[in-house]
């Protein structure tokens, strides 16, 4: 399987700072930019992922301060799992217990071993045993070594009415393969590496959800440049007649947004340029950086959004907000 996959998922929060100790300091996650949502500036868009941000690794926030919970309905992703070496489970169920985070150790349907919890915000989190073909490049966090990191996203679980319309778009247009069924779950797969696989769980009919903390805003899919990327914007209107936006330079990625058959928002986002264009791999994500655009009202900016604690803490906040 030659396909793309995941690029990043992104993820409402209803705050900035609990989130960042949350997927930092908890998780070991490296907080590889600090930017802000370009529609909305006055948000952080915070991206974290392995030692350089590659795709496959990426998990960002757009931290929406006091943002009440969302509901989980149809047509959306409900679980994100990240993927961590064989014989890891235990380590982390000590970590997370320790840190007051319930979480129960399971296995999913197709035989991996896993631990379930939730974030500060109640989104559906989990961490799956699972053979990587190659090292990862894990971010080296002073707390966990190397042997137990997380080694990028492993899969994601859609909820859909039904599977096929959705499954059909996976396959024929981004180059996933279906790789396995159980019960009323399809799983598709793109590659074997981070970032590699997706999981459409059949509900029937399911009212559909409201956004908020907790909530995926969206999920995006690799394109391998540029042109990767036009391809695949007439590929979803020839076959599907869904029209994506215009291209949108992210400074990181370039990016188009489109929404499936079944309402689901999808972005596609290139490989590169990639985090370094705008800092040094020692530096990423110690700095506010602003499109071009924005710099003029980088004072404006800095004192509207919230302070974000060193990637590095050892204190974890994960009380209510009062």
């Amino acid at each position: 399987m030659a396909g793309r996959g995941l690029h990043h998922v992104t993820l409402i929060s209803s705050d900035a700072e609990r989130s960042c100790r949350f997927y930092a300091c908890l998780l070991g996650m490296r907080l590889v930019k600090r930017t802000v949502s370009h529609e909305d500036p006055g948000t952080f868009h915070l991206c974290f992922g392995d030692d350089a941000g590659r795709p496959g690794t990426l998990f960002t926030l757009f931290p929406w301060q006091r943002m009440p919970r969302g509901r989980r309905g149809a047509c959306e992703p409900w679980r994100t799992s990240f993927r961590i070496p064989l014989g890891s489970l235990d380590w982390w169920a000590r970590r997370l217990h320790a840190a007051d985070v319930a979480c129960l150790s399971d296995q999913t349907a197709f035989g991996e071993a896993c631990l379930m919890f939730e974030d500060p915000d109640g989104a559906m989190l989990a961490l799956v045993e699972a053979e990587t073909p190659a090292p990862s490049a894990a971010w080296n966090h002073p707390e966990i070594p190397s042997s137990h990191a997380l080694q990028g996203l492993h899969d994601l679980v859609l909820k859909v009415r039904k599977s096929d319309p959705l499954s059909e778009l996976f396959r024929e247009v981004l180059g996933f393969t279906e790789i396995g069924r159980s019960a009323k779950l399809v799983r598709l797969a793109a590659h074997g590496g981070p970032g590699g696989t997706i999981t459409l769980d059949e509900t029937g009919p399911l009212a559909r959800g409201q956004l908020g903390a907790g909530s995926i805003h969206h999920v995006a899919i690799r394109a391998r440049d540029a042109a990767d990327q036009d391809a695949l914007v007439r590929a979803l209107h020839d076959r599907y007649g869904i029209l994506a936006t215009e291209p949108k330079d992210r400074m990181y990625y370039r990016s188009a947004n489109f929404r499936s058959t079944c309402g689901l928002l999808l972005e596609l986002a290139t490989d590169g340029p990639g985090f370094e264009a705008d800092e040094s791999f020692e530096t990423l994500g110690t700095g506010l950086k602003l499109p071009s655009s924005l710099e003029q009202r980088r004072g404006e900016l800095e004192l509207l959004l919230p302070s974000l604690p060193t990637p590095t803490c050892k204190r974890h906040l994960f009380e209510e907000i009062p």
